[in-house]
Formats: C-alpha cells, sequence, structure tokens
C-alpha cells in the first residue's frame, strides 16, 4: 500500500499546496532565526535547520536556494520591522529634531533588541557573510542614515556650500550607533538599553546645529 504524499492532491487535511508550502517555509524560517541566532550562520548546516524545522532537506530547497537564502530572508524581515518602527516613531513626534531622533532612536533599538537572536543575525551574523548580503547590509546603514538626513529637510535644514554635508554627518552618526549596537549585542558593552540610548543621543545632539544650519 502506498504512503499519500500530501503534494498530490490539491488539499490535505484541509491545506492547499500553498499553504503547507507557507507552513513549512514559516517553520523554516523560525528555524533559521533560533539556529542562525543562537550557534550563528557559519556552524548552521541545512541538515541542522531541517532537524529544528522538523522537516526533510527536499522541503529546504522547495522553500530557499541554499543558507544564504534563508538567512537573507530573515535579515530582510528583521530589517523591515527595525524600519517600520523607526519611521512610526519618527512620524509620531514632534518638529523637533532632537526629540525625533530620540523617539527614532528609541524605537529601532528596542525593536531590534526585543530578541535577542535577530538582534545578533542583523548585527553580527550578516557581516561577511556573502558580497551580495554585505553589500546589502551597507544599503541598509545608508537607508537609516537617508531617514536622519530627509527629517532634518522636513524640519528647515538647508543645504549648503562647504565641506559639511549633511548626508556624510547622518552616515557618521548611523554608523557609530551600529557600531555600538554590536557591542551591545555580543555584550562588550556593560549598559543597560536605555544608557546606551543617552550615549547615542549625546551624539545625535552635539551635531545637530550642523544637520538644520
Amino acid at each position: 500500500m502506498s504512503v499519500p504524499n500530501p503534494d498530490n492532491g490539491r488539499t490535505w487535511r484541509g491545506q492547499t499546496i500553498e499553504q503547507r508550502q507557507a507552513e513549512r517555509r514559516e517553520k523554516l524560517i523560525e528555524a533559521g532565526l533560533e539556529l542562525f541566532g543562537t550557534r550563528g550562520y557559519a556552524n548552521t548546516p541545512v541538515k541542522a535547520i531541517c532537524e529544528e524545522a522538523g522537516l526533510t532537506e527536499r522541503y529546504f530547497y522547495e522553500a530557499f536556494e541554499d543558507r544564504e537564502a534563508l538567512l537573507d530572508e530573515i535579515f530582510t524581515i528583521s530589517l523591515a520591522a527595525c524600519r517600520k518602527a523607526t519611521l512610526d516613531a519618527i512620524r509620531d513626534s514632534e518638529d523637533d529634531l532632537e526629540i525625533s531622533m530620540r523617539a527614532g532612536l528609541t524605537a529601532f533599538a528596542h525593536e531590534l533588541t526585543r530578541d535577542p537572536r535577530r538582534a545578533r543575525i542583523q548585527e553580527i551574523e550578516v557581516v561577511g557573510a556573502s558580497p551580495a548580503l554585505e553589500a546589502k547590509r551597507r544599503e541598509s546603514i545608508h537607508a537609516f542614515a537617508k531617514i536622519v538626513a530627509d527629517r532634518t529637510r522636513e524640519l528647515g535644514g538647508r543645504d549648503r556650500n562647504g565641506p559639511l554635508r549633511r548626508d556624510v554627518i547622518a552616515l557618521g552618526l548611523v554608523g557609530s550607533v551600529n557600531e555600538q549596537l554590536i557591542d551591545y549585542v555580543i555584550g562588550s558593552l556593560d549598559i543597560s538599553l536605555d544608557d546606551l540610548i543617552e550615549n547615542q543621543m549625546a551624539a545625535f545632539s552635539a551635531v545637530a546645529s550642523q544637520l538644520l544650519d
């Protein structure tokens, strides 16, 4: 007697093929989040991901081309959540640069670190994982810097002649925040998250006038 193949028919136990595929994909994403975020990307083979998800390797390759594609997907999800939290906080804040930056920075930091596994993946595991992921990581830093630069323009900041550039200043601020968060995530900074945000705001406050002049 043959064993029924759940993918042979349109439905299986009340689920369509597409629903089953989506469910398996979510299991693999959760398994990747757990393993990449605890033991690390380099130490996690496809076999381990499948064991964690309770699926065979066949289903892994049905959903993802390779491990990098899974890491990319988790990174993309994390970035989107952090970006949304940041933009929502800035949009809902007062029309004051320091207040806006505090709101955005606080929202970003808390969204990123509410799941330590996701924080490790976004800040550590994707670094140098592949040329494509490294390029995407760099693009994300520039994208967050653009949020800062755009907010200053909304509040009346003007581009001006001379060596100082709004985009470069914003990139420096976001880059420093990113490096501090890396140290926070790996435990190199003995500081609370709220105190870390205060230190980051000190840097933002110091250059606020340069961004608005």
